[in-house]
């Protein structure tokens, strides 16, 4: 288990912690920057930087890739969230393994806040059992057609800091449509920004939301996405003006909704990339 503390000159006090979103009133929490009132000297950080976790995908001793995955609680247990290329090695479609060795990973490296916001503690999750079964759940109906998992964490512990997402964000009073902005929140080719929190890329939704591209339960968007983001959650904040869910415009009162999954490009020269939708996880989980 590996320690990362982010140098800042201005500490990080108790306070500050983001508090789960269970916690507070819907949506105020996810839009609401959180500040440390005690302190003259303020530090924000959107509560949404605290929920992707930088994942690194390891074969042994060797390093495979790197990705993106969130937590999510279901009763006592928490799961993470990522794509189901991530966990196997291998391409949803082909079965191919991605890896030019032809490595598939057997664990992954998670970067998980530790008690005090701004350091990290890094811990291993296997991928298999001791009978070699993977520790993964996928979609029931669909399996890897999905390319969605949850895997149970097992390596947790007192000494960090789970803050799940909240998927009752997919249901907010919004109704996404074509063009409206939106924020793939991850680690494009592994970069993070401050220590290892995430960096917000801006893309634009590029196919009717509420239709199934080609049969599939995802929608695309318009983004310039790298390697590393796979697993990123994508989320909306109207900027403006917004449709409601009773066909009404309303005006941007700092909600968030949440739309899915990202899991990557079309292809290598496209700048389109997929989303799976939020319910999807709730179809694993049950």
């Amino acid at each position: 288990m590996k320690e990362m503390r982010l140098s800042i000159s201005i500490l990080l006090m108790t306070c500050l912690l983001i508090v789960p979103i269970a916690a507070q009133s819907e949506n105020e929490a996810v839009t609401k920057p959180i500040q440390d009132k005690t302190d003259a000297n303020q530090i924000f950080i959107d509560p949404l930087s605290a929920r992707p976790l930088y994942l690194i995908q390891v074969k042994g001793d060797q390093t495979l890739g790197m990705a993106t995955g969130f937590v999510v609680q279901k009763g006592d247990k928490y799961y993470l969230i990522t794509n189901w290329h991530v966990v196997s090695g291998r391409h949803p479609k082909t079965n191919q393994v991605k890896d030019p060795a032809g490595r598939t990973p057997d664990a992954l490296l998670i970067w998980h806040h530790s008690k005090q916001l701004g350091s990290w503690l890094r811990k291993k999750e296997n991928l298999y059992d001791e009978k070699g079964t993977k520790r993964w759940l996928e979609h029931k109906e669909k399996a890897k057609d999905i390319d969605v998992v949850a895997l149970p964490l097992q390596n947790t512990g007192d000494d960090i800091t789970l803050y799940p997402f909240d998927l009752s964000l997919a249901d907010v009073n919004i109704v996404p449509e074509v063009a409206m902005p939106v924020s793939i929140i991850g680690f494009p080719l592994g970069f993070t920004s401050a220590g290892f929190f995430p960096i917000w890329k801006t893309g634009h939704i590029a196919s009717e939301p509420t239709l199934d591209y080609q049969g599939e339960p995802l929608f695309l968007i318009d983004a310039t996405t790298r390697g590393g983001m796979s697993g990123s959650p994508v989320v909306l904040r109207p900027s403006g003006r917004y449709k409601n869910k009773a066909g009404q415009m309303a005006i941007s009162s700092n909600l968030t909704l949440f739309l899915g999954v990202y899991s990557g490009r079309l292809s290598e020269d496209s700048e389109i990339g997929k989303v799976w939708r939020p319910q999807l996880i709730s179809e694993i989980l049950r």
